[in-house]
């Protein structure tokens, strides 16, 4: 089985997973994104189709109706959420809202905040997750993490978090959660946010409700921060249909306690079945998704999966810290998991 050399391409600094749109190939599974795998619900499709009809008007100006929904599901006040066009966007206006500033950013992780950080100017230093000791102290400015953090699946405490809020009031902690859903423990520390005035957090209905491809997230934390952030929020920045979509996820989750339950049993035995292939190293995960480092490269390796066998895996070698040899998969359903099993099998044995 031979690489295609000629469609190879160098992956771009701040490439992303689920790029299926880029090869011709047939995708039968995809296990590059880390979405709830089994996708948006059921009822939400044919609920959009029923809605279309409001995309001949403005959307609400800044998400008024989804904002005061989040509120009462939170607990919090109105002015201490702003609704986005994906967490992404969220993201970027807090890195302008600090331009000029400093971060400090755990590596590896999601790419888009230094992506951020960069394009506002930032002065970024990095740290490995072994930095996060109790009691440590920050610099004044930014610090981001994401927990549980991608790529790795890495969770922390929130004893731990807490600690570094209390004991860095010069620091603001930005803290993605946009996983955090997928974990068994509550580890969410948005009971927290009327308490400090140091806390962002970033929540995302396109990874636990499976939108993608509408894009629509939030930030949470004291009012004088979202204001701030506020600033650089253009008006209807959220289109009609993601945010019809939004209230509907919230009065009909697809993710329940039984569901996550097996979820992360699927996981647990698909990093088993793969750590047990001749030249595999899996790394222990408490999410769905986890990375692997391989004996080829991982770009030689997912056009491969690509082109014999139709399945799609992440390039983590783009992650600062990783190497070319890393790979990020999110486990999907019992028989799509055997499926690239084979195909590791085939490969490596």
């Amino acid at each position: 089985m031979k690489v295609p050399v000629a469609q190879r391409s160098k992956v771009s600094q701040f490439h992303h997973g689920n790029d299926a749109y880029r090869f011709n190939s047939e995708i039968k599974a995809d296990f590059s994104t880390n979405t709830w795998y089994l996708g948006p619900h059921p009822q939400l499709i044919e609920y959009l189709k029923d809605e279309l009809g409001c995309v001949a008007n403005y959307p609400e100006l800044q998400g008024e109706t989804l904002t005061a929904q989040l509120a009462d599901c939170h607990h919090v006040a109105e002015d201490q959420i702003l609704v986005c066009n994906g967490t992404a966007e969220a993201i970027f206006f807090i890195a302008q809202s600090f331009q000029n500033g400093a971060s400090r950013i755990i590596t590896p992780t999601f790419s888009e905040y230094e992506h951020a950080c960069q394009i506002y100017n930032h002065q970024i230093s990095y740290c490995g997750a072994n930095f996060m000791a109790e009691g440590m102290n920050t610099r004044e400015g930014l610090f981001w993490l994401c927990n549980p953090n991608n790529p790795t699946g890495q969770i922390f405490s929130r004893e731990l978090l807490l600690d570094l809020l209390k004991n860095n009031p010069q620091t603001i902690f930005i803290i993605d959660e946009a996983y955090a859903e997928f974990c068994i423990d509550d580890i969410s520390m948005v009971p927290f946010v009327g308490k400090y005035k140091n806390l962002l957090i970033l929540k995302s209905m396109t990874k636990n409700h499976c939108l993608p491809g509408l894009r629509l997230g939030y930030l949470l934390g004291h009012q004088a921060l979202v204001k701030k952030i506020a600033m650089h929020r253009p008006p209807w920045a959220v289109n009609s249909l993601a945010l019809k979509a939004g209230s509907f996820c919230l009065k009909n989750p697809v993710i329940n306690t039984d569901e996550r339950i097996q979820y992360l049993a699927l996981s647990r035995e698909l990093m088993m079945q793969l750590s047990e292939l001749n030249g595999l190293e899996v790394f222990p995960s408490s999410t769905g998704y986890f990375l692997i480092k391989t004996p080829m490269l991982a770009a030689d390796l997912k056009y491969l999966l690509i082109e014999e066998f139709g399945l799609l895996v992440r390039d983590a070698s783009n992650f600062r810290s990783l190497s070319d040899y890393h790979i990020r998969i999110a486990s999907l359903t019992r028989d799509k998991n055997r499926s690239i099993v084979n195909a590791f099998k085939a490969i490596f044995e």
